[in-house]
This record gives C-alpha cells, sequence and structure tokens, in this order.
C-alpha cells in the first residue's frame, strides 16, 4: 500500500469507530422506547377506569399508576446504569483508538494535515510539526495556502481543482485521485525556509473537510538534480577528455558512446564506431587476454582492471594503447568506461631504451651482457660439443683510432660488423665484446661439418677463417684506404657445466695465441692454449717487474761501413736478464709485451737507455764515440700521440744529438695507416733524427712508400742475404734493392751478414754498410766497451 493510500485509509477508519459509537446510542434509545409506551398505555387505561368509575376505581388507578411508575424508574434506572456502562466503555475504545490513530499518524513516513471547510488546519500529525518547524497546537487553525511558497500558491489552487481552500464545491469520491492531484511546490516552514514537498489532496464526502498528505522530497530532488549534473558533467568530460574514451555494453561489447580523440586516434568517423563491438578493432593476439579481463567484470570478482593492448586503425596499422576500465550501470544496462590512452611513442621510445640497454649503440649489435645471458640460456640447454665461441680481435686498431682519430675508427668497426654480418648464418650470433673486439657463438657445431652459411653442421673453424677473410679486403674511409685483419679463437662446450664466461675465457686464450703466432689467423683453443694462456698471464705480470726493475737491458750490435770496416752505427736489441731463467731473447717476451699493452713503455725505456749508454760512451772518450744508435719502433709507439715528446725528452736528458739517432720501422707499420705514419715520421725527421725501413722485401710489394716517406735508408732483410753468392733468385734480389735504394739517393745496409763470401758480394754490389755476426754479436755494452777499447 503507498503512502497516500495509507493516509486514505487512516482516515476512513475514524470515520468507521466514530460511527459505531453513533449506533450504540441509537440501540440504548430504542430499549428505553417500549418501557415508555407501556408506561403510558397503563395510564390511559387507569385514567379511562377512573373517568368511568370515578370513587370506586381512584384506589385502583393510583396503584397502577403507582405501579407502573416505579416499574418505570426501575426499568429506567436498570436501563441508564447498562448505558451508561456501556457509554463508558465506548468512551474509552474511542480513546484508545484515538490514541492509537495519533500514534499511527506520527509513525506514518508522510506529513498529514487536515482541513476544514474553509481550508483552515483542523489536524496534523508529528511529521507535519517536523515539517514546518511548528507545534501540531500552533498549526490549527492556521490557513494551508499561508505555508506555500507565494511563487506556488495560484499554481496548487489551480491544479486541485476539487477544493477551493476557503470556499467549499461539490466534493469528489473520496480517496480517488486524478493527475491533477499530486503537485509539487514549496512549503515555507517557521523560519522562512522553503521545503520541496510532494503534495497529494484527499477529499472527504463528509462534512469534516480534506486531508493533505505532505512529503518532503527536498533530499531527492537535490540528489536528482547532482545526479543530472554529475551526468552533465560526465558527459562534458568524456567528450573533453584529451584521451580517447568509450562506454561498451558489457554484454555484447558493441561501443554505446565514444569520444572524438578516440575516432582521431584510431583514425575512424565518431559515427561508424558507434554500435560497433570493440573487439573487431582490437589485435586479435590480445583478444583473450582483455577477455579474461572482462570476464571478471562480468562475474563481480573485479570491479576495475587496466592492461595494454593494440587497436586496429582505419589504415590497417596498430597502435598501442594503455587501457583502463571501470564498471557503472545506466537505466540497468552494465557499461565499461573504457579509457583508451594512446602509448605507441612511449612503446617506442622503451624498446628503444631496452635496445640501447642491450645493445652497441655504435654496431647495433648486441653488447657484452646481452651476449653472456643468451650464451648462457644456449648451454643450459645444449649438448657437449654443440656450441662454439669464437672471439675476435682486429689486429692493430688502436693504430688506426689514435692516429686518424676515433671517428675514422668507428666507421671502421661499423664497416667490420656490417662484413662480419654478411657471411654468417641466421642461426649464429654475433655481439660486439667491446673496444675492437667480437663475439660470434655458433649453434649446431661439428668439427670438419660443412662450411655453408646455411648448413646444418658447421665446423667452427671454417665459420672463423670466413669471418677473418671477410675484412681481409682494403677499408677506404674518408680518403684512407685501410688494411685490418683479424686474429680469431674459438673453443667448444665439451663439458656440460661449462659457463659463457668459461668459453670466452677459453676462446679469448686462443685468439691471444693466434696473435702471438703472427696475427691474422685462426687458433682453436686447447689444453696447451690454457697453459700457455696462463703462462703469458704469469709472464705479463713478471714483465711489469722487469720493466720497473730495468731487468731487460739494450745489447748492441755494430753496423759497418763495407767500404771502410769501421763501425758507424749500433743496432740496439732488447735482452732479458731475467732472475729465475737466465738470458731471454726478444722472441720469448715481446709478444707477451705487446700483448700486456706494454710496448709504448718498454720501447721508451730502451730508447732512453740506449741513449743514455751512448752518452756515457762519448763522455769516456771511446773509439766509437762518433757512432749514432739504431732503435726499433713498432707500430704502437708510432701510433701513440706522446712519442715524439718522448724522443724529445730522451735526446734532451742524455745529451745526444738527433742526427745520431736513428729509428727502424718495418714496411708493415708503413702500410697499415700510410697517412697516420707519414705525417708522424715528417714530424720526427722534423726534428733532426733518420728513418730506416727495416727488413725490407719481406712486407708489402708496394715500392711508393719509399717517395712518399722520408726515409734515408732501407735494410735488406737477413733471409735475402744468405743466399748471397750461392743462390741466383738471392743475389738478384739483393742486387736489385741496393740499385733500387741508391737510384732513389737511399743508403742500404746488409742484414745477417756471416760469411766472409757474402761481404765480398755486398762489397762488389757496392752495398753502403753491413751488420751480422760477421761483425759482431749483440753484446751488453760492457762487454761492447771491453772489446771495442
Amino acid at each position: 500500500m503507498g503512502i497516500l493510500e495509507r493516509g486514505a485509509a487512516t482516515s476512513y477508519f475514524v470515520h468507521v469507530r466514530t460511527g459505531e459509537a453513533r449506533r450504540r446510542t441509537v440501540r440504548a434509545s430504542w430499549l428505553l422506547l417500549p418501557l415508555v409506551v407501556v408506561s403510558v398505555g397503563l395510564i390511559s387505561m387507569a385514567a379511562l377506569v377512573a373517568a368511568n368509575e370515578p370513587a370506586a376505581n381512584t384506589t385502583l388507578v393510583v396503584a397502577a399508576v403507582g405501579v407502573v411508575s416505579i416499574v418505570a424508574v426501575v426499568v429506567t434506572w436498570l436501563e441508564a446504569r447498562h448505558f451508561g456502562r456501556r457509554l463508558r466503555t465506548t468512551i474509552d475504545e474511542l480513546s484508545v483508538t484515538q490514541s492509537d490513530l495519533r500514534q499511527l499518524l506520527d509513525d506514518l513516513p508522510d506529513a498529514v494535515i487536515g482541513l476544514d471547510e474553509r481550508g483552515k488546519i483542523s489536524s496534523a500529525n508529528g511529521k507535519a510539526a517536523a515539517l514546518t518547524g511548528r507545534s501540531v497546537d500552533d498549526l490549527i487553525g492556521r490557513g494551508f495556502l499561508s505555508m506555500i511558497g507565494e511563487a506556488d500558491r495560484k499554481s496548487v489552487s489551480e491544479r486541485w481543482q476539487r477544493v477551493d481552500l476557503g470556499n467549499r464545491v461539490p466534493a469528489v469520491h473520496a480517496g480517488v485521485r486524478s493527475p491533477g492531484d499530486l503537485a509539487v511546490f514549496e512549503l515555507v516552514d517557521v523560519n522562512g525556509e522553503p521545503h520541496l514537498v510532494e503534495a497529494s489532496l484527499h477529499v472527504s464526502q463528509s462534512d469534516h473537510g480534506n486531508v493533505v498528505l505532505l512529503r518532503d522530497v527536498s533530499d531527492r530532488k537535490r540528489t536528482t538534480a547532482a545526479l543530472e549534473q554529475a551526468r552533465r558533467r560526465f558527459q562534458q568530460a568524456f567528450h573533453s577528455a584529451p584521451t580517447g574514451m568509450a562506454l561498451v555494453r558489457l554484454d555484447d561489447g558493441r561501443i554505446v558512446d565514444a569520444n572524438q580523440p578516440l575516432a582521431q586516434m584510431l583514425g575512424r568517423p565518431l559515427d561508424d564506431m558507434l554500435g560497433q563491438p570493440i573487439r573487431t578493432m582490437t589485435h586479435p593476439e590480445d583478444l583473450a587476454s582483455a577477455a579474461r579481463q572482462r570476464a571478471q567484470l562480468e562475474l563481480g570478482i573485479a570491479d576495475s582492471y587496466a592492461l595494454e593492448q593494440r587497436y586496429l586503425r582505419a589504415d590497417g596499422e596498430y597502435v598501442w594503447a594503455r587501457t583502463r576500465v571501470s564498471v557503472t550501470e545506466d537505466e540497468g544496462v552494465a557499461l565499461a568506461i573504457t579509457h583508451i590512452e594512446d602509448i605507441t611513442e612511449q612503446r617506442r621510445n622503451a624498446e628503444l631504451l631496452t635496445h640501447a640497454a642491450t645493445h652497441d649503440d655504435l654496431t647495433d649489435l648486441p653488447n657484452r651482457t646481452t651476449l653472456v645471458g643468451r650464451l648462457d640460456a644456449l648451454l643450459a640447454v645444449a649438448q657437449p660439443g654443440q656450441v662454439a665461441v669464437l672471439f675476435i680481435d682486429l689486429d692493430n686498431f688502436k693504430m688506426v683510432n689514435d692516429s686518424l682519430g676515433h671517428g675514422v675508427g668507428d666507421q671502421l668497426l661499423r664497416e667490420v660488423a656490417r662484413r662480419f654480418r654478411g657471411v654468417m648464418r641466421d642461426s649464429d650470433r654475433l655481439a660486439r665484446f667491446g673496444g675492437d673486439e667480437f663475439v660470434v657463438f655458433v649453434e649446431r657445431v661439428a668439427i670438419g661439418g660443412e662450411d655453408t652459411p646455411s648448413g646444418a653442421f658447421v665446423d667452427p673453424a671454417a665459420v672463423a677463417d670466413r669471418l677473418r677473410r671477410s675484412v681481409m679486403e682494403p677499408i677506404t674511409i674518408d680518403g684512407h684506404e685501410l688494411v685490418v685483419t683479424a686474429s680469431i679463437g674459438f673453443a667448444v662446450n665439451a663439458a656440460t657445466d661449462l659457463t659463457a664466461d668459461d668459453l670466452l675465457r677459453d676462446a679469448d686464450a686462443a685468439m691471444y695465441r693466434a696473435k702471438a703466432a703472427g696475427r691474422d689467423r685462426v687458433e682453436a683453443f686447447t689444453a696447451a692454449t690454457r697453459k700457455a694462456s696462463v703462462g703469458a698471464l704469469q709472464l705479463a705480470s713478471e714483465l711489469r717487474r722487469a720493466i720497473e726493475r730495468h731487468e731487460i737491458v739494450p745489447y748492441f750490435q755494430p753496423i759497418v761501413d763495407l767500404s771502410s770496416g769501421e763501425v758507424v752505427s749500433f743496432e740496439v736489441l732488447a735482452r732479458w736478464l731475467h732472475p729465475d731463467r737466465g738470458l731471454l731473447m726478444p722472441a720469448e717476451f715481446l709478444p707477451a709485451v705487446e700483448a700486456g699493452g706494454l710496448l709504448v713503455d718498454f720501447g721508451a725505456m730502451m730508447l732512453r737507455d740506449s741513449l743514455a749508454q751512448l752518452a756515457r760512451w762519448r763522455a769516456a772518450g771511446t773509439r766509437f764515440r762518433r757512432c749514432g744508435l739504431s732503435v726499433n719502433v713498432a707500430t704502437q709507439q708510432l701510433a701513440d700521440s706522446n712519442f715524439i715528446d718522448v724522443v724529445q725528452t730522451a735526446l734532451g736528458e742524455t745529451g745526444i744529438d738527433a742526427d745520431s739517432l736513428w729509428l727502424e720501422i718495418t714496411e708493415t707499420t708503413l702500410m697499415e695507416d700510410s697517412v697516420a705514419a707519414g705525417s708522424a715520421l715528417r714530424e720526427l725527421r722534423g726534428l733532426g733524427l733518420h728513418i730506416a725501413v727495416d727488413d725490407f722485401g719481406t712486407g708489402y710489394s708496394s715500392l711508393t712508400y719509399l717517395k712518399r716517406f722520408p726515409v734515408e735508408t732501407i735494410k735488406i732483410d737477413r733471409s735475402f742475404v744468405s743466399g748471397l753468392g750461392l743462390e741466383a733468385d738471392d743475389t738478384s734480389i739483393v742486387e736489385a734493392v741496393v740499385r733500387l735504394g741508391h737510384s732513389l739517393g737511399l743508403s742500404v745496409v746488409a742484414e745477417g751478414v756471416e760469411t766472409p763470401l757474402q761481404l765480398t758480394r755486398l762489397r762488389e754490389l757496392q752495398c753502403d754498410n753491413g751488420q751480422g755476426y760477421l761483425f759482431g754479436r749483440p753484446r751488453p755494452a760492457a762487454l761492447v766497451e771491453y772489446e771495442r777499447v
């Protein structure tokens, strides 16, 4: 039963109980009527008898009247007593009923106001008092219209056309309402505060007035207004949001609404998106994850979720978006509020950052960290003998970097990486390990396997040789023609417990063995390699101490003028006076010096010590005080930007004039970087010292460098001098070199002169100088002084 109906029923119940009391009173009146009639009849009869027989019947009449009177009095008293009890009972019941009705009215959720025929308030419940801010007694007698807001009085009066609250008009049936009966207006309380109320008027058939039911709907209206305002704000925020938004039905996944940023993001007209299932715009690979999340929403397990997925643009491209979904409801339909933020650029930047963290920025190859991780993962599942690691080091790269600059060096590394990639199988992995070092790990290896890029099994030695040959062709960078070679060592996983670090260490050791064996070659790791590697580490440590302790000393071998037999110079050769192993020849320790990065310091020490010895000879006035010194210079020294300062300092500290110093350089040093070598040699020549080419004839066939560089002397290699006078080819070569040197204005020195025959032939060819055991072996300074004084 509704509130209005409960109010009508309450009013009706009041009228019913009042009628019952009235009916009881009527029944009591009808009980007294027969007694009155009998009494009147008896009295009438007695009066009639008395009229006919006055004397005789007087006593009888009097007696009859008395009896009747007594009876009437008794009956009346009895009836009055009974009626009194009944009346008191009825009054008590009415009182209880009135109290119950009052409580019932006060318990109603609505305010109830009774109106009399003049429109005045005749009754009110507690809710009406609370609504108006007045007591019930204060409400009684007030005009109801006076409490209605002025703006609403006329409209309320016109809407309730059945009753004019000031003038009574014919009533309609009680409890019947027409659409005009329900009105919403402002009711002003005692403090002047308006309350928005919803009112219904109930018209009674009796003359007891009407009943108005009032419900305060201020909060409901405010809530409705707030909801409507929130809806408007949501729509405004929805359509003006900078990110894409969509409302999607949970039951069928169709788009109910979408904003313009989403349409622009997907390159679609907004109207075409409405009604479309959102799954048709989702990347197929992302449908499963999105469906799982949406199912949790439908089941009530979660009320929101977020994920990253791809959406299809109208042009066929996909965009990455961060999707955040929460649930709402509109008119009983569950909707997913979907925020779709384009993160394609963020994803691209994140991928670039990840790529930068795992790849070398110069060559775009995987870096060392990535290589070790991938190699460890591969070794964890590979069988022994299935994986090989190749360690590649570019020969003499440091000279290119130091002489031509890091820009040229970087271009060289990029070109080398490109060449390596061009000869590798798809399954092989190439990484830059650092500096000029590269690492390749090869799967499905088999010693003696197929040497093809696509072979199922491949020999790691064959892969290494293919990589080595790929960089042999000259590389031209910024007008510089560079020749690059590579020393490569490789190791195979011979056991199941090997790690990436183990294989890299073994391959590195094999690479150093390749360098020690002459560079530009491939070496496999063996047990002997490990032993040699350990020995090399120990040797490098000992060499550092030897340089600090001056255990490596200069030995001097004379260079003789062949026409006069006089000593004109000494070549400086290094010897190591090892405290445990005795005298060590250069071949036993120079490779370790170079591999350990000690060559620059070692060369500077030899230069200073030999010049200091020459200064002592000159100070002592020995017969070879006018001799010069020939000191060997390696590629690394020539590429060192401080080398010229080292030479100047050594000359200045010892007091030796630059004209007494010869620097011997091999053909390989000249040709590895002709531009840088030429610049350094010209600057050195500017100091006043002299340049000689050592081991002439064993290096490059091109002789153009003799014209391009400030060379003054060439030294014929001992391999040609050894056959002089015995082998026609060697004799012809020596003769050709001597004539070539003289034609270019260069002096010629023959190395390895050991026999009188060789000396005779050299004199016949008019060779300028000679050097070899025939004239003297390399000797320490003290022995040279003893022999020559």
